[in-house]
């Protein structure tokens, strides 16, 4: 399915900025979660780094939203993705092998302003999001299972299943939970006629592909029964049973028609200069999905919010070596002394391989490269570039390299700058799919959007002087995750969307720090236009963060409340006050 084009949004872009109360640098900051209980924020810092492993870090927020103060930490032994409090006050974090990708989960209590190990269980692989039920008996996990460093070599074991595991909480001991791990196990069939995108160098002659190209990245659960998993790569969403303990559905989530609405396509314009464009669509890809529940169609229903960031499959970005300058360069494994770099090869694990800023000493022979060029390198497989093995994105101007383009938008291919999806376009038709649907969009319970956001983002984007032009040309703002909430009780409740935007910066500040999230209401989803059905009513701004990656909302009062942002690049846990005043 995909919604609808045709017309050029006209949406009001809402002029309230709201600062952050408080700026802290826990030592990292990817996602965040809250204890009402102890006041305690509890954030994850990410990869493991300087021999040490991810954190998990309890900032106090005792003394007010604008006195946050780190007073414990705990190292893990790899990289740690996520970390969530239920209701009962365990503390759980998702942690994962960068080699093997192998997952487990953490358990902690926080206690007297220290955070104490409960033990682990074992989860799927490469577990990235997790998301305990309303009363704290179950935790979901969304096994992400990504491709290792030779997906599309030779090498065989280079893509882990993907998986949702489902886990029953032993309060008194953690460390003995019951773990279910749910797997993809249906013949490709049922997933392709379902509207799942698969695409691996796996696929060939292998009617269960599902199983390895599946990649489970976000949770929503709705009450205690059903747990919604956004399968970004796949451009998917699967619906689980708890009770049952079964996924119980997997749907595509459509192609977004950019007809009629103007987007940039090109990082080579020297600003947002947007345009509309003929026959282009692009693959919504979610990360961080949320639900809520409203009327719709004069039912009550479960909605859920997608964050259109997009992203493709393709071989780790890991790279051993970068040229400092231009010229030819060698590499073997003999030392003579004079290599200007060293590391063991990550294949064999045995030899190490040096680098000389000269041809012919390297025993395994020479290479060019310009000033910041990035090598993947091995004995067995030479000199590489980070996509060497696999990628499924091309470029709009090496379309050419598929044959006639005629049918395709002649700007897009004149720019030749637009990342495409190479197994969705079409020459015959002329359409062109694009990573990301560069905004957000509301599905209902079967995966039909009731409302896109357009060009709105991007629109705010530029409003605000944070437009990032680079970007242009791959996906834009990116969305990367969102947060419901709502002011209000039932009749007069009122619904609210944050939307985190990655890749937006202040284009004024010489060190391009500068974060954005625009707040939306969803006004009325049954309205008729569009632009009637959500409204943008404020921006958080915070000028010395940058890229957002985790949003959480704390309710204070009917009115009133505060949103933690977690920014990936800057390090940094924002908090801002908001009230239903501020928001009109």
């Amino acid at each position: 399915m995909a919604f609808s084009g045709g017309y050029v949004f006209s949406a009001v872009i809402s002029d309230k900025i709201i600062s952050p109360l408080q700026s802290v640098n826990p030592g990292g900051a990817e996602k965040v979660d809250w204890d009402p209980a102890t006041k305690t924020a509890f954030v994850i810092t990410g990869e493991y780094t300087d021999d040490k492993g991810g954190q998990v870090v309890a900032v106090d927020y005792s003394n007010g939203y604008d006195q946050g103060e780190v007073v414990a930490e705990y190292y893990l032994e790899g990289d740690v993705s996520d970390v969530r409090v239920s209701s009962k006050g365990l503390v759980a974090a998702s942690v994962f092998d960068r080699d093997t990708r192998e997952g487990k989960v953490e358990f902690f209590n926080y206690e007297a302003g220290e955070l104490i190990s409960r033990g682990s269980v074992d989860v799927g692989f490469q577990p990235d999001q997790l998301s305990f039920t309303k009363k704290g008996h179950k935790l979901v996990t969304a096994d992400e299972g990504e491709p290792l460093d030779f997906y599309g070599s030779d090498e065989a074991g280079q893509n882990p299943p993907g998986s949702i595991s489902i886990i029953d909480i032993n309060n008194k001991k953690p460390a003995k939970s019951d773990v279910n791990i749910l797997y993809f196990t249906k013949n490709n069939s049922y997933y392709e006629n379902n509207g799942v995108r698969m695409y691996g160098p796996e696929k060939s002659g292998n009617n269960k592909f599902a199983r390895i190209d599946l990649e489970p990245e976000y949770v929503g659960i709705t009450g205690n029964k059903t747990a919604l998993v956004a399968l970004q790569e796949n451009n998917a969403l699967a619906e689980v049973n708890l009770k049952k303990g079964k996924i119980t559905g997997v749907f595509g989530l459509g192609y977004k028609d950019w007809s009629g609405i103007p987007f940039d396509t090109t990082d080579k314009d020297d600003g947002y200069n947007p345009s509309v464009k003929e026959g282009v669509t692009s693959a919504r890809m979610p990360d961080g999905i949320d639900t809520f529940k409203t009327k719709l169609g004069g039912k009550k229903q479960i909605l859920f919010i997608s964050p259109n960031e997009g992203d493709g499959r393709v071989r780790p970005d890991d790279v051993n070596f970068e040229a400092e300058a231009a010229g030819v360069y060698s590499y073997g494994t003999n030392s003579t002394g004079a290599e200007i770099d060293s590391f063991v090869d990550p294949l064999n694990l045995i030899e190490t391989i040096y680098i000389y800023d000269q041809a012919g000493v390297g025993s395994e022979g020479d290479f060019e490269a310009e000033e910041g060029d990035e090598f993947f390198i091995t004995k067995k497989y030479g000199v590489s570039s980070d996509d060497e093995f696999w990628s499924d994105e091309v470029r709009a101007k090496d379309l050419e390299d598929f044959g006639d383009v005629s049918n395709y938008d002649s700007q897009i291919i004149a720019e030749g700058r637009l990342k495409t999806l190479a197994d969705q376009n079409d020459p015959v038709t002329g359409n062109m799919v694009g990573f990301g649907g560069r905004g957000f969009s509301i599905h209902n319970n079967e995966g039909e959007v009731v409302y896109d956001s357009g060009n709105l983002t991007e629109e705010i984007a530029a409003e605000l002087g944070y437009y990032p032009d680079g970007r242009s040309d791959d996906k834009g703002t990116e969305p990367e995750t969102v947060e419901y909430f709502s002011f209000g009780k039932k009749k007069n409740k009122r619904h609210y969307i944050a939307v985190a935007l990655e890749r937006c910066y202040n284009n004024g500040d010489e060190d391009e720090l500068g974060t954005i999230v625009p707040i939306f209401e969803v006004v009325d989803i049954n309205a008729a236009d569009n632009d009637d059905r959500v409204k943008h009513v404020a921006t958080l701004q915070s000028p010395e963060s940058l890229s957002p990656e985790g949003l959480l909302f704390v309710n204070d009062s009917k009115t009133s409340g505060h949103m933690f942002v977690t920014n990936e690049v800057s390090r940094t846990l924002d908090t801002y006050a908001i009230s239903q005043a501020d928001l009109g």
